[in-house]
């Protein structure tokens, strides 16, 4: 089994469902609002889980109704919590969220605890970074904790993963410590100048090696995706699926790859598994609730399996 900390955020996603986009000073009506979990780092956490990982999640809520009930959905889906800490002097962190009827979303975030997350809670998690496999990052946390848990990472001799979103300037001197970097094409764009065309974003991508980081994947959505290292660079299809809301699809795709390079499959595999993940996960609405169990993706990948043969 493998061993995966995450070091990040959580949210309690507050979701309406709208026909489309407002524009600018214009007031929309809405279907539907509910409240589900999620954070990028939860849903990271979550999903390693879900996919049968030891999960570890390391990060900050605070001290009311909305902490304690993300706190229980990791529990019961066995994310050990030891280092998931509560702030008394601020709320949890919130994202409020818009999907429209064809399954894009946009998102503001309220960080909330989220903001606590310091370098001192991380040194305080060591042990778990001595036994992980892998340690996974977001950017919703601040930055300095980001630096501080790939150091520590480094340092323990685990592999280190960073999602760049929401994406926001890295110190040149983090890029090394990142053996993984998985993010879409608009974040892409913000960090290396890229354009539309696979040639651009590979182009973009073998930018970013230069600065250090030892892996590049670029998520495509519909298109796919590519992949970029030192040694090898290859495109890779989606999967077919009928999208009704996107959250936490590059969460469930990084926690995918993350679990299958751990567990010893090929970068190729690993991708494709990942790949079936983040598609699931467009199925059903929420963060959380869209996380898939390992079967789910097992079973996607053996129906695609078997409709190339025929």
């Amino acid at each position: 089994m493998s061993v995966i900390a995450v070091v990040g955020s959580l949210n309690m996603d507050l979701v309406i469902r709208a026909p489309r986009r407002p524009l600018l000073g214009e007031t929309l009506m809405g279907s539907s609002f509910g409240t589900t979990g999620g954070g990028k780092g939860a849903n990271q956490a979550l999903a390693c889980a879900r996919l049968g990982a030891e999960s570890h999640m390391i990060g900050c809520i605070g001290d009311d109704d909305f902490g304690v009930r993300l706190r229980a959905t990791l529990t019961e889906s066995k994310v050990d919590c030891e280092y998931l800490e509560v702030r008394s002097d601020v709320g949890t962190g919130v994202a409020v969220i818009m999907v429209t009827d064809s399954g894009d979303n946009m998102i503001v975030l309220a960080p909330g605890a989220n903001s606590r997350v310091n370098a001192s809670l991380i040194e305080r998690a060591g042990d778990v970074f001595k036994k992980a496999d892998a340690v996974m990052f977001q950017l919703e946390i601040p930055i300095d904790a980001v630096g501080a848990g790939l150091r520590l990472a480094h340092r323990s001799g685990c592999r280190t993963v960073l999602t760049p979103a929401p994406a926001q300037s890295i110190p040149p001197e983090l890029w090394p410590f990142i053996d993984c970097l998985v993010l879409n094409e608009t974040e892409l764009a913000f960090y290396a100048q890229g354009g539309d065309s696979e040639e651009e974003v590979l182009a973009a991508a073998r930018q970013i090696l230069e600065w250090g980081t030892r892996g590049v994947v670029v998520t495509r959505g519909a298109r796919g995706g590519v992949v970029v290292t030192k040694n090898r660079t290859f495109a890779y299809a989606p999967f077919s699926i009928e999208a009704v809301d996107s959250t936490g699809a590059g969460d469930s795709f990084c926690a995918a790859l993350i679990v299958g390079l751990t567990e010893g499959m090929s970068l190729e595999n690993a991708v494709r598994y990942a790949s079936a993940a983040g598609a699931l996960a467009c199925t059903r609405f929420g963060a959380y609730p869209s996380m898939p169990w390992r079967h789910e993706v097992e079973a996607l990948l053996e129906r695609d399996a078997l409709s190339e043969k025929r």
